[in-house]
């Protein structure tokens, strides 16, 4: 039987709580949704970022007011020098071209992220044909589920209000276009904003959506979207 969207959250280990937090503080604030933390192999918080691309810079070290201000960037900038034997990632949104290439550069051992990105489909195939990549990718896992989709429509949706077509809506139309289709119905509607006026907590966003989550998580749903993959 699928549990609720509070005991879904509950059910997430602390990293995943917490990047799960902090991308709903960055859809709050008007950024793009996701949220990064990296921990050690304890589940230990290592450090902690979220988008952050149009916040004022308040705070010494921390990536704002710029297009690198992503949550994996900020989480990674606040991550001290030293070994990275042991640490984990978890992103709510899989890593774009950038923060790819920057968790490899930093030699990040494993990452997890809550939903794939359509846009960046196969990108980590390609990264493995370099060399100097090759020995440093990361172990990559999805989270998927209610919880996932939820990640997927939070980011999207902000896209979508900003960016009505082109390159990055085709790719989701190709491999997620009900997950598209509803991040639009978000992106347009006051459910999530009064929410987020009222200080409302992440899981009040995720019973807000929980049906229309629990149906982009089907497994049927999936099978139906595959054919448009290679669009």
């Amino acid at each position: 039987m699928m549990s609720g969207p509070g005991e879904a959250y509950e059910a997430l280990d602390a990293p995943w709580r917490l990047a799960l937090d902090e991308a709903w503080q960055s859809w709050r604030s008007g950024c793009a949704g996701v949220g990064a933390v990296i921990s050690d192999s304890t589940g230990r918080i290592v450090s902690v970022g979220r988008n952050r691309m149009i916040e004022e810079r308040t705070e010494p070290g921390v990536l704002a007011s710029t297009a690198l201000a992503h949550g994996e960037m900020n989480a990674l900038a606040l991550l001290p020098l030293g070994p990275t034997e042991g640490l984990v990632l978890s992103t709510t949104f899989e890593p774009c071209l950038m923060c790819a290439s920057a968790i490899v550069q930093a030699r990040i051992p494993e990452v997890r992220y809550a939903a794939a990105d359509p846009v960046f489909d196969g990108m980590h195939d390609w990264f493995a044909a370099f060399p100097f990549a090759q020995e440093r990718l990361p172990v990559r896992s999805e989270l998927g589920g209610p919880i996932g989709a939820f990640c997927h429509v939070l980011h999207v949706s902000w896209m979508a209000f900003w960016v009505s077509d082109g390159a990055t809506m085709d790719a989701h139309r190709n491999l997620r276009p009900r997950h598209l289709e509803i991040a639009r119905q978000v992106a347009h509607d006051h459910a999530l904003p009064k929410i987020a006026a009222s200080h409302g907590h992440v899981t009040d966003a995720l019973d807000a959506l929980w049906p229309s989550l629990v149906e982009l998580s089907s497994p049927e749903l999936h099978r139906s979207a595959a054919p448009d993959a290679g669009g």
